[in-house]
This record gives structure tokens, C-alpha cells and sequence, in this order.
């Protein structure tokens, strides 16, 4: 962490305390001056004095306070603070620029109604012990707005005070059973660009429970940050990428510090725009995502790992219901997105934050990637439903990487809702050229549900094909696909296509067919004198083709050699198919020249006709 950023995050983080230390002395202050002065009733006004001092003293004059009232009962414990506001001097903030003294953030602080339960005040009056048992804050909101400036980088890092050297002036103990904070607003305005940005955060709660402030309690092991721990909620959070592509949607996200777990449920990421309007958006074909997740849960974070480095390192994350939807669109005419360097491990390596998470699982989600083929101009899709699995060592950290550089996944899934299909990867995460291996089986399945992919995208039919087992491992990169893949199935017969101009459906095209499921396709894998024909898969990777589209294509190249359609196949139909197709010429050529004589004869005849007449 530079020496720049770690003295803004500890100029952030000081600022919530010292907030608290002016509600506590509120209450502390407002019993001292109230016995003190309960004769003459001037308790109230010498209280007033006395905060405005303390603000302007703890933050160098930069903010000052308003409210609208405070009542305290000494009886019952209880006091009440109304439109409380902490609003900095615009004209000291400028002389502190002036002077290179100034802090990179200023924040602005309005409180609708905070409320402090059964304050102890002769105890902290006589013994300063403060105990409180609950303080209720409604509506805060906060506007924090940042401008770095280069003359911080040179301010020399003191130790920050802690929060028991703020109060220990006046409080030798703090205890508070809860502290509320209900529909918080937050609002980021980043000035230190040429762009202002905002950023902002609604409907937020927190719970605070069991603090403790006093000479020991921040090194007690069992307390986060001096508490048992905290709560936070943030409710139908929307924001819209930077891109202004998707929408992120999340009905509520809640986090627990004695958990040490997050919580997201109904999780969305769409697209802002239809398929078509998204394209000319971007004006180039690339991958459209659609992802719904039911929940997302967090385990076992290193919450001290995460304030000290900011780093997120957790045991587990579970990932429940997604529903999946890829779509790439190869008609479309504008330019092709490079997908080189995009893989999803490549894709996690760029990730901001550093992050470790030993297990991702994956429980019941639905995959669909649908694929617009340029020629057919159809679309076709394959579909993995009731998915399960697990994903080990997710991880962009450098030093995790040199520990182990390999992150495996372990998927179980149903290809088309058909067939079983389990399918393993290995991604070297500290490969440049994104080098991967994808490994697995799929079971016995009717064939015909190949249509809904090989029909557009490959221009076949499917009439019938029994299918028993297909078997396939593949070293793959960013640039290349090699390995091998085993095809067994009976009973195969397949319908060639074609794309005619003006037709909105695919055409047969019968004869060549005939020629293909004759010449080319064998019928069984193992044939019936029980030869095996393996499927040798050696791909090159255009740099314009998706991970996912690059999976499918990678078997695709395989299954032709599987099928009998190799380079000597290929030749012999190609021949056949010239030859017939000369042969078909000269037949038309007849037909043609037979056509004319008679039209030639039936002119004659007229001719003759007519002169005798």
C-alpha cells in the first residue's frame, strides 16, 4: 500500500469516532452541566458552548455543528438530538489548500433523529463509566467528497488515535449494548479527475451490538473494532456499469462481522438495450450477458486481511439457482471484439481487488449460449440444465499464484437436458497465452437434440444418430485447441443443408445428402467389424471467437474425423460430387438443346401453316 493511500483510508476511517465522541459527550456533558447548573436553569445553553468547542477543536475549526433541539431527561436516561448536521467551512477548507494542509476528503453529515437510551450519567459523572444501552440514528445521510492532492504524499504517517484516546479524556469505560442506523444514504463525489463522478448508496442499515471502549478492549481477539458485531444491510441496490451496458440489480445485501459472511440475494446483471440496439450501441459483435442468481453467500472471510490489505480472502463462496444466458450474434457487419486475453481465468486476473477464495460451488444452474451463425443466419444453442459443481483455488493474488497457479473446476451437469455431462478444467492462471485444459464424458443421449445446435451453426439435420458415449481432453489457449475426442454411437444418418437466397428456411440438399451418408458419414462407431475411428481435434483460434464458442468448436473439429469426414473422405465425396455434378450438367445441357429443337419444329409448323393459308 503507498504511503499516499494509506494516509487518506486512515483520515476516512477516523472520522466515524470522533462523530461518536461528540454524541457520547453529548450525554456525559449534559449531566455534568445540568447538576451543576440545575439551580439557575443554564445547563442548556453552557452544553450547546461546550459542543461547539469540542467539534471545532477536534477538527481544527474545518466543520462545525448544527441541530434543532436536544432534550435530555435525567430521570428515565433518555435524550433526543433533532436535525443534527456536521457542515465544514468552505473558507477554511480554501486556506488549508492554500496552505498544502488540507485533507483529500470532506464530508457532510445530517441526522434526522438520533435517540440514546437509559444513559447512565450519575456513573459517568461520578466514576466516568458511561454505559448506554441503545443509540438509534434515523436517516443519516453522508456525502463524502474527494480531491486528492499532491502535497499529501509527502505527509509524514502518524499513529492514528484509537478510539479509547479520543474519550479516555473524559470517559474511562464506554460501553453500549447497540448502536441502529436505519435507511442510511451515502453519496461519493470523486472531483480528482477531470470528470466529476458520483457515486451513490440508499436504504442502507447497520447494527452495531456489545461495544466496548477502554484500555484493553481493543486487543481483545474475540471483538471486532472494539464489538461483538456488526450488521449491515443494503436494500434493492441498482446501479448501471460503467459502460452504460447492464444494469446490476440486488434486492438486499447483508453482511455479518461475527459470521464473517456476505449475503446477496436476487442478484441481476442484464443487458440495458435488446440484441439488436445493443450491438449498434457498441458497434461491434462480442458476447451479450444475461445472470440472475437466487443468492450468493461468502464464508469465512478474513475480515482482518481485508481492513489491513484490502484483500478478500474467504473459505467458500455459493453461488445457488443462477440462470445463464450467453449470446453472440456472428452476422452482425460491424467490427469484431478481440477476445484474446479475455478467458474467464484471464478475466479474473484484472479483477481490482485481490481476492482468494479456496471453493466456489455452483448448486442447480441453468447455462444457455445461443450462437447466431453469419451464413444460416439461424440460431443455435447449446444448453446445460440442473449444473453442479466446484471451482478450486479462485484466485488473482501473486503471491497465492506462486503457491499454486492452477485453478480447477469439477462440473456435473445435463447437456440439452438430455444427457449427463461431466466436464473438468485446469486454467494456468500465470500463463500469458491463457493456456487451459477442459477434460469430460457425456452419456448415452438421443442424437436429434444435436439439431438445436449442428442445424444452424453446422447446416446439418440430424435424422438419427443413437448415442452411447463421447469422451474428449483438449490443451487449449487463447490461440490454439489440441487433443483428442472418442465418438461412439449406432444408427447415424444426417440431412445436408443449405442457405438459398430469398428463403427463409434452411433447404435440403437431397442428392448431396445421399452422397454424404454413402460416401462420407459411417453409419457406427466402432464400425461393424469393430474399428474404432478416434477423433483428433487440432484447431486454430481466431482471435474473434469467445471462450465458450471456442469449447463447442473445439469438439465440433473432432466429431467430423469421428464421423468418417476426414481429409480422404472429404476428397473422394468432392470428386464424386464434380463428377456427378458434370454429369448433371451434360443433362441439362440435353434437355436444354431438346427443349429448343422442339420449340424450333413447333415454329416450322407454323410458319408452314400460315403460308398455305
Amino acid at each position: 500500500m503507498t504511503q499516499k493511500n494509506s494516509l487518506r483510508k486512515k483520515r476516512l476511517a477516523r472520522w466515524p469516532w470522533v462523530l461518536l465522541a461528540i454524541f457520547l459527550i453529548i450525554s456525559a456533558s449534559a449531566y455534568y452541566f445540568y447538576n451543576k447548573y440545575l439551580a439557575n436553569n443554564r445547563w442548556k445553553p453552557l452544553l450547546q458552548r461546550q459542543l461547539i468547542e469540542l467539534v471545532l477543536k477536534s477538527t481544527d475549526s474545518l466543520y462545525h455543528i448544527e441541530y434543532s433541539d436536544f432534550d435530555l431527561n435525567i430521570t428515565s436516561g433518555n435524550a433526543i438530538l433533532l436535525n443534527f448536521k456536521l457542515i465544514p467551512d468552505t473558507n477554511i477548507y480554501n486556506k488549508l489548500v492554500a496552505l498544502k494542509k488540507a485533507p483529500d476528503n470532506l464530508f457532510i453529515l445530517s441526522v434526522k433523529k438520533l435517540s440514546i437510551k437509559n444513559i447512565g450519567a450519575r456513573k459517568a459523572y461520578k466514576e466516568k463509566i458511561l454505559d448506554i444501552d441503545n443509540i438509534s440514528i434515523e436517516k443519516p445521510s453522508l456525502t463524502i467528497i474527494n480531491k486528492r492532492f499532491d502535497f499529501n504524499d509527502t505527509v509524514k504517517i502518524g499513529k492514528p488515535k484509537s478510539p479509547y484516546q479520543l474519550i479516555k479524556k473524559i470517559f474511562k469505560r464506554l460501553y453500549i449494548d447497540s448502536i441502529s442506523l436505519r435507511d442510511i444514504s451515502l453519496n461519493y463525489i470523486n472531483k480528482s479527475n477531470a470528470v466529476t463522478k458520483q457515486t451513490a448508496l440508499n436504504h442502507l442499515d447497520i447494527n452495531i451490538s456489545d461495544i466496548v471502549v477502554d484500555s484493553l478492549s481493543g486487543n481483545d481477539p474475540n471483538r471486532f473494532y472494539y464489538t461483538k458485531g456488526v450488521d449491515v444491510t443494503v436494500h434493492n441496490y441498482h446501479i448501471a456499469t460503467p459502460d452504460s451496458l447492464y444494469y446490476a440489480d440486488l434486492k438486499k445485501i447483508y453482511f455479518n462481522t461475527a459470521q464473517r459472511k456476505i449475503t446477496l440475494d436476487k442478484i441481476s446483471f442484464l443487458p440495458r438495450y435488446n440484441h439488436t440496439d445493443f450491438y449498434n450501441k457498441t458497434g461491434e459483435a462480442g458476447d451479450i450477458y444475461s445472470l440472475k442468481f437466487d443468492r450468493i453467500d461468502i464464508n469465512d472471510i478474513d475480515l482482518q486481511r481485508f481492513l489491513r490489505d484490502q484483500k478478500l480472502y474467504a473459505g467458500t463462496m455459493d453461488v445457488l439457482n443462477a440462470d445463464v444466458q450467453i449470446y453472440s450474434n456472428n452476422s452482425f457487419k460491424g467490427k469484431k471484439s478481440i477476445k484474446v486475453g479475455k478467458d474467464p481465468q484471464q478475466a479474473l486476473q484484472k479483477v481490482a481487488l485481490d481476492m482468494m477464495l479456496n471453493r466456489l460451488n455452483i448448486k442447480n444452474a441453468a447455462i444457455n449460449y445461443s450462437e447466431t451463425d453469419a451464413t444460416s443466419g439461424a440460431t443455435g444453442q447449446i444448453i446445460f440444465k440442473h449444473t453442479n459443481g466446484y471451482i478450486l483455488n479462485v484466485t488473482n493474488d501473486e503471491a497465492e499464484k506462486k503457491i499454486n497457479p492452477y485453478m480447477k473446476a469439477f462440473i456435473n451437469t445435463r447437456f440439452m437436458d438430455a444427457a449427463p455431462l461431466q466436464v473438468n478444467f485446469k486454467f494456468n492462471l500465470n500463463a500469458k497465452d491463457g493456456a487451459f485444459n477442459y477434460s469430460g464424458e457425456l452419456g448415452k443421449f438421443d442424437g436429434r437434440v444435436l439439431d438445436k445446435l449442428v442445424k444452424p451453426l453446422a447446416l446439418v439435420h440430424v435424422q438419427s444418430a443413437d448415442v452411447k458415449k463421447l469422451t474428449f481432453n483438449v490443451n487449449a489457449s487463447n490461440y490454439s485447441g489440441k487433443g483428442k475426442l472418442e465418438f461412439y454411437y449406432k444408427n447415424l444418418n444426417i440431412q445436408l443443408l443449405k442457405k438459398v437466397e430469398g428463403k427463409t428456411k434452411l433447404q435440403k440438399q437431397g442428392f448431396v445428402s445421399l452422397l454424404a451418408n454413402n460416401l462420407i458419414i459411417d453409419d457406427n462407431n466402432p464400425d461393424k467389424k469393430g474399428v474404432f475411428r478416434p477423433g483428433p481435434i487440432n484447431l486454430k483460434r481466431e482471435p474473434t471467437v469467445s471462450f465458450f464458442s471456442f469449447l463447442y468448436k473445439g469438439l465440433l473439429d473432432g466429431l467430423k474425423p469421428s464421423v468418417g469426414y476426414n481429409k480422404k473422405t472429404e476428397q473422394k465425396v468432392n470428386t464424386a460430387i464434380k463428377k456427378v455434378s458434370n454429369l448433371v450438367g451434360k443433362f441439362k445441357k440435353f434437355k436444354e438443346d431438346r427443349k429448343n429443337k422442339i420449340e424450333e419444329r413447333k415454329k416450322e409448323r407454323q410458319v408452314k401453316k400460315d403460308s398455305l393459308n
